[in-house]
């Protein structure tokens, strides 16, 4: 590995790795000009593929790097790399959100709309009603 590319590398990601539910995988791509300090600049990320299975995340990312005259795979941080004449760019493998179902999300904002109009009939009347309203009249 190049030693201008340690100093990028060794750059602790600002992406969660923990892994979701759903267990769907994302590939960033984070990228410094090569005369920046990564200490000091933080990395412009672009999300580049997303909604993918872990092994096709990884291979996504192998191929990205690869389309660079200088690629690489740093171990430690198990992210994939490429550079060119100005730019580095590391490939960061990542859990995404977990997908959501259209039509999950349509069935429960229903249900929760049944749910809130029961339960304001069963208040009843409001006791909010204007004070010349709730007089008796002798």
């Amino acid at each position: 590995m190049p030693q201008f590319a340690d100093r990028f590398l060794h750059h602790r990601t600002q992406l969660s790795r923990k892994a979701s539910l759903g267990r769907v995988f994302n590939v960033t791509r984070e990228s410094w000009r090569l005369d920046d300090d990564p200490s000091v600049t933080p990395p412009r990320a672009e999300l580049m593929v997303s909604d993918h299975t872990a092994s096709e995340a990884a291979d996504l990312a192998r191929e990205l790097a690869e389309a660079y005259s200088r690629h690489g795979f740093h171990k430690p941080s198990s992210s994939w790399w490429g550079a060119d004449a100005t730019h580095f760019h590391r490939f960061v493998v990542h859990a995404g959100p977990r997908r959501r179902n259209a039509a999950t999300v349509v069935m429960v904002s229903g249900l929760l709309g049944i749910a809130t109009l029961l339960v304001t009939r069963r208040r009843g009347p409001s006791s909010h009603a204007p004070k010349a309203a709730r007089r008796h009249q002798p």
